[in-house]
């Protein structure tokens, strides 16, 4: 279906909603909460006197993304110090090379960085990456895993910018607003709407139901609606059963995908992931792409540096010769950057939690 344009103002309006859905969640006549502050020399992330090389590169990532936030949350949110006693800023960048039978080599790099920005309003946050329309725009995760899974869908990477407000979040639920641009000539704004809620069966079986309606000038009006099922099989298995289904102004019908994926992990350092993925469209080709993935991950030199790899047999039809592939045959390999104080929280928890069986690399 061909694109319609249509005007960005509408979609600008609802950026300049999510300050004043802020400021009235403030008691009349309070002022923004101040940050606490933190007698530090700015953000977390500094290098050590004696950090070399991937050590030096992970903390000016990290300090880069800080260093903006630290900045527009002066501007916007007054003279407050940026929060660093609980900091959540967090991302994760990779460099992935693939090939397969149908497209032949190549090479996809992603970003994404989030963090707070506590004196504007403690429920802002802001968002910066490279990610494919479907991640960023309508909550629809294209495959499991973020560096080989890139691979798996037509949308290509876009980089864009975004602005969050947390409306509501407990254990069982979670509701946000967003707003941002597609940083693309001409800037392409877009927003959406996010529910989640959690059903905790018993300690071994998770359900999650996810509801996002968005709007973007290139797609319109639509709505992601998805069904997620996690199972913990024993100490070192992990079962995740995933579907989605979206409708908007662009797709033929209804998209959906569904997808079963068993993740084991080997140990701290190691882990594997075993999926099968199908997706089509009601009024399109169904279904469109299919296969099946076998992925290897492993930390390497640090704990938060990853290389994945792995092999996928897939099948894919379309109306143009190009689209359709009969049981071909795709690699790949990637490395990706975790960094942030949040991620760093997260290692710490599960190098405890699985040991490394080994030494360091």
């Amino acid at each position: 279906m061909a694109a319609v344009s249509r005007s960005p103002f509408p979609i600008i309006a609802l950026m300049f909603l999510l300050p004043a859905a802020a400021l009235e969640a403030l008691p009349a006549g309070s002022p923004p909460p101040a940050a606490d502050v933190k007698a530090a020399n700015g953000c977390r992330g500094e290098p050590a006197p004696d950090d070399r090389g991937l050590d030096t590169m992970r903390a000016g990532l990290q300090r880069g993304v800080c260093s903006t936030a630290r900045f527009v949350d002066r501007l916007f949110g007054g003279e407050h110090e940026y929060s660093e006693v609980e900091d959540d800023t967090n991302g994760r960048a990779s460099l992935t090379l693939g090939w397969n039978e149908q497209d032949d080599v190549e090479v996809e790099t992603r970003f994404r960085a989030s963090v707070d920005l506590p004196a504007i309003n403690e429920r802002f946050n802001a968002t910066i990456g490279r990610a494919s329309r479907d991640e960023y725009v309508a909550d629809e995760q294209a495959a499991v895993g973020p560096v080989v899974g890139a691979f798996s869908d037509d949308e290509p990477a876009e980089w864009f910018a975004g602005l969050g407000y947390r409306v509501f979040r407990d254990r069982d639920s979670r509701f946000d607003l967003g707003a941002g641009l597609k940083l693309e000539s001409p800037l392409n704004p877009y927003a959406n709407a996010r529910f989640r809620h959690y059903i905790y069966v018993n300690d071994d079986l998770l359900l999650t139901m996810r509801t996002t309606g968005f709007v973007e000038n290139d797609e319109g009006f639509g709505v992601t609606q998805a069904f997620d099922v996690d199972r913990v099989m024993s100490p070192d298995y992990l079962l995740r059963f995933g579907n989605s289904v979206r409708m908007s102004e662009e797709t033929d019908g209804v998209r959906w995908r569904t997808r079963l994926a068993l993740y084991q992990a080997i140990d701290f350092r190691r882990a594997m992931r075993y999926e099968i993925s199908l997706r089509g469209e009601t009024d399109g080709t169904q279904p469109d792409l299919y296969g099946l993935r076998v992925t290897h991950r492993r930390s390497v030199f640090r704990d938060w540096l990853f290389v994945e790899y792995g092999g996928v047999l897939f099948w894919a039809d379309g109306p143009l010769p190009s689209d359709r592939c009969d049981a071909c045959l795709g690699a790949s390999i990637g490395f990706e950057v975790l960094f942030g104080d949040a991620y760093d929280r997260a290692l710490r928890r599960d190098s405890r939690a699985h040991p490394a069986t080994g030494g360091p690399e």
